[in-house]
């Protein structure tokens, strides 16, 4: 019985943490300085999230967290920031619960990181979701709701961790059936992150090539101006160097198959939302020709595709966010999405112009 109220307690913090890490450092801080909670031998270590350094620690972070959980996108990158801090820290709080280095001690630590890392998992997915909403109170309703869980799930671990390893039982059964989405969903988080990460540091490099060469040129007493590198479109079409990324071969050999495209094509690397039926979420890319557009990912260990007739296409919608850009396509009275990730040359919103182009001159 002492292992199972030890693995019920443990892995249970892991599940919070999962959640919301320093809220659940915080609680059981306060709870076991205020009294509210007592350790038994087996977790005599986790007494060192009582000390006032770490409940400080603990308190700032969770007030920063707070915050930016509660803004779409924000959430999201916040999520994807902490895909291995969340793990990390639930596996830390597990060792430290054992408090001695020992075969078990890893052993709750990895047991504890795996939960954490399927409850991140879940939040991460669900917030995704959420952000694809049109209003915004979802994710402060979502946010709110995971701090109560947050605050209860600890309580419950160390009241009932019978009742908790039963829990945790239920929720991993339920994930390793939805698994699949939500590392989908996960991997659109986690390069959307790093695509806003990159586009940021080229701009601030760019700025930063550009001040440097005015002063230099300042300096020298020339009064020869340094243009911006701004990328610009004319609007009868864009350079195909502007807009194709770099596809690999199997994607291209299997465009080529699919269907012929007449003039030129352009390829863009982007995920497929809603109304793009068995494929969303998945990562992959589209191509815009004269004719026709065709979404290629694979799935399942095969390459599949999803393609829109241009002579179908109803009226485009094109709408900015902060993690992710979104082409609305209406075709036959239904709505089929598209979301780009963000760089310096903002290829989603010049393919948005592409296929007006087109479309006017249909």
């Amino acid at each position: 019985m002492e292992i199972l109220n030890l693995l019920g307690s443990t892995m249970g913090l892991g599940l919070v943490s999962g959640l919301n890490l320093y809220a659940t450092v915080l609680a059981v801080g306060l709870g076991i300085r205020l009294g509210l909670i007592t350790l038994n031998a087996d977790m005599s270590g986790l007494d060192v999230l009582s000390s006032p350094y770490v409940l400080i620690a603990a308190g700032i972070l969770f007030l920063v967290e707070f915050l930016a959980d509660k803004i779409p996108w924000v959430d999201s990158m916040w999520d994807a920031l902490h895909t291995f801090i969340r793990p990390l820290g639930a596996a830390m709080v597990g060792a430290a619960a054992i408090g001695t280095v020992s075969s078990q001690t890893v052993i709750i630590a990895a047991l504890c990181a795996g939960v954490s890392l399927s409850s991140h998992s879940a939040k991460a997915g669900t917030r995704l979701v959420a952000n694809h909403s049109p209003e915004p109170f979802s994710n402060i309703i979502l946010s709110l709701m995971e701090d109560v869980l947050v605050i209860f799930g600890s309580w419950l671990a160390f009241k009932h961790p019978v009742i908790m390893l039963a829990i945790i039982a239920v929720f991993l059964i339920a994930f390793s059936w939805f698994a699949p989405k939500v590392f989908r969903l996960m991997r659109v988080e986690y390069l959307a992150t790093l695509a806003l990460l990159k586009r940021f540091y080229l701009m601030t490099k760019q700025y930063v090539y550009n001040f440097a060469e005015r002063r230099r040129l300042a300096v020298a007493g020339s009064g020869v101006s340094v243009p911006v590198d701004v990328i610009s479109a004319s609007s009868d079409g864009l350079a195909e160097a502007e807009l194709n990324d770099d596809v690999p071969e199997h994607v291209l050999y299997h465009l080529d198959n699919k269907a012929e495209a007449h003039g030129k094509r352009w390829l863009i690397r982007c995920t497929a939302g809603r109304g793009i039926k068995k494929l969303r979420h998945s990562v992959g890319y589209l191509q815009i020709s004269d004719n026709s557009l065709i979404f290629v990912t694979k799935r399942f260990f095969r390459l599949r595709d999803h393609q829109i007739e241009r002579n179908t296409i109803e009226d485009i919608h094109f709408k900015k966010r902060l993690l992710l850009d979104r082409l609305i396509i209406s075709t036959s009275g239904k709505q089929q999405h598209f979301y780009f990730f963000k760089d310096v040359t903002n290829r989603s919103h010049r393919a948005y112009e592409l296929l007006q182009i087109h479309k006017k001159q249909r």
